[in-house]
């Protein structure tokens, strides 16, 4: 195996990528939408979001060995809205 494979195969298992949905409530606009985007990326682990506004469902990619479901939602309820988990799927 070359040895770039190898570094990107090893990175690749050091990150334990989940992905989680949040039903959001509380947004009433899209710098509602921009305000819940800029806490969850000031949480540590959070790779990806994909916020749908309207539509209120947020997509997050994150490091399940640096945060969880449950953090996220505390960052997103720390700015006076609320979350709740849709579903959880694991990356195929």
């Amino acid at each position: 195996m070359p040895t770039s494979e190898k570094t990107r195969t090893e990175k690749a298992a050091q990150v334990n990528t989940k992905t989680v949905k949040l039903k959001i409530t509380g947004m009433t606009c899209a710098g509602c939408s921009n305000h819940v985007t800029q806490a969850l990326k000031n949480v540590d682990g959070v790779i990806k979001i994909d916020l749908e506004y309207p539509g209120d469902v947020a997509t997050i990619e994150y490091d399940s060995k640096k945060t969880t479901p449950k953090e996220l939602i505390a960052a997103i309820e720390k700015i006076n809205y609320k979350a709740e988990i849709v579903n959880e799927t694991k990356p195929k």
